[in-house]
């Protein structure tokens, strides 16, 4: 059984990020960037990480998910849907306000659209926004 709590560790981080191929960050970018989070949920089977999702945001109009890694022996279980409905749970009960609009965002992994899709998200571009974006810069 999945168990969640909001704990994680910097080397239990990156072997996450590591079994998903992406690439790891710095103990300088992991101790700024989690605890400046505004979601966290990390799952874990009798104790052993098995995925997280985070989200970052300006605790006003606009959160971006930033994490959602699922360890691929525990994909397709159910686990990313959780992760992602305790995401929107949060932004009704605790970032968002009754009459006000707030913007989730998220950059998909290549081929996971139609997971997100599942929970209202949409493509871009469309016939009303354009493309999403990203630079990464790499300081030597």
């Amino acid at each position: 059984m999945i168990t969640f709590g909001t704990e994680i560790s910097f080397e239990e981080y990156n072997e996450l990020r590591r079994t998903v191929n992406w690439y790891e960050v710095s103990r300088r970018q992991f101790d700024v960037s989690i605890p400046n989070s505004r979601f966290i949920t990390v799952g874990r089977d009798d104790g052993k990480l098995v995925s997280m999702a985070r989200a970052v945001g300006d605790g006003g109009y606009h959160l971006l998910v930033v994490d959602v890694i699922v360890h691929p022996d525990y994909q397709r279980q159910g686990i990313g849907k959780q992760m992602i409905s305790q995401l929107i749970d949060f932004v009704h009960n605790d970032y968002i306000e009754s009459g006000e609009t707030t913007m989730v965002s998220l950059l998909s992994a290549k081929d996971k659209e139609p997971f997100y899709e599942k929970f209202g998200f949409f493509r871009r571009p469309n016939e009303e926004r354009g493309s999403g974006m990203s630079l990464f810069y790499r300081q030597d």
